[in-house]
């Protein structure tokens, strides 16, 4: 692995829907309420806007960074899937004319708008899906980016809990997991340097996301972060091709 193509890791956040979920991995407090998403927009957002808000606020201030001075990057593998769900309902049963407000806000780049528009930035905002690879390949894409054409970039994965008609059996968490990264290695000791990420051939991984919400897999790679941990982590679900990436110390 090239360690000399690496990112560093300034700071980080995270967002649950449900107290419940929160507890379930250690992250209690760690609430979908968000100070940038003004009042108006919050109560006719979705779940995923307000967790991708609410996990991008928290990792800006983790890192010590305006929001407005970063080009951001929102990953969601279904993105706005509830809002999908019910104007596909109205249509079905002829409630017309369907919702503007619905309409305007079932796009996939839903939150990454609402955050250009709330935090008065003029950087790039993407927004990206790859069903379970949606994490691994915008976690390419920052690190791309970061060795081309910016020096610091917001990355954002988030979803929300798809409704059963649209993915039958599925029991994904509402939850959100923001980086700020930046080029370069840490400058401070400690595991807070990224490689960038490769896939392999795999036949049996360590973690199986399958069954899960694609965004487990950037909270395995925030519990790794936060406890110090070096090595190899796995940042999408086991497949015949896994993606992975390398945490490392910072030797001064």
């Amino acid at each position: 692995m090239m360690y000399k193509a690496s990112l560093a890791v300034l700071g980080t956040g995270a967002s649950f829907q449900k107290p419940e979920d929160a507890r379930m991995f250690d992250r209690e407090g760690c609430d979908m309420e968000a100070d940038l998403l003004p009042s108006r927009l919050r109560c006719r957002t979705s779940v995923a806007t307000k967790v991708a808000f609410a996990a991008a606020e928290r990792a800006c201030l983790s890192a010590g960074i305006t929001p407005s001075a970063l080009p951001v990057i929102f990953t969601s593998s279904l993105g706005e899937i509830d809002v999908a769900d019910k104007l596909c309902s109205d249509i079905a049963q002829q409630h017309f004319p369907i919702s503007p407000t619905r309409f305007h806000n079932s796009v996939h780049n839903t939150a990454s708008g609402y955050w250009s528009i709330s935090v008065g930035t003029r950087h790039p905002a993407m927004a990206m899906a790859a069903y379970q690879d949606s994490f691994a390949l915008a976690l390419l894409e920052a690190w791309s980016q970061l060795h081309t054409i910016e020096d610091k970039i917001l990355l954002v994965c988030y979803e929300e809990t798809p409704p059963q008609q649209m993915l039958p059996g599925n029991d994904w968490i509402g939850c959100a997991v923001a980086f700020v990264l930046a080029s370069g290695q840490a400058s401070e000791g400690g595991v807070t340097s990224l490689s960038m990420p490769y896939c392999e051939h795999t036949e049996h991984s360590e973690q199986d996301y399958s069954d899960g919400s694609p965004v487990l897999a950037a909270i395995a790679l925030l519990d790794a972060l936060e406890q110090g941990r070096a090595g190899k982590v796995q940042i999408s679900p086991s497949a015949d091709n896994t993606w992975f990436a390398e945490l490392f110390h910072q030797h001064g």
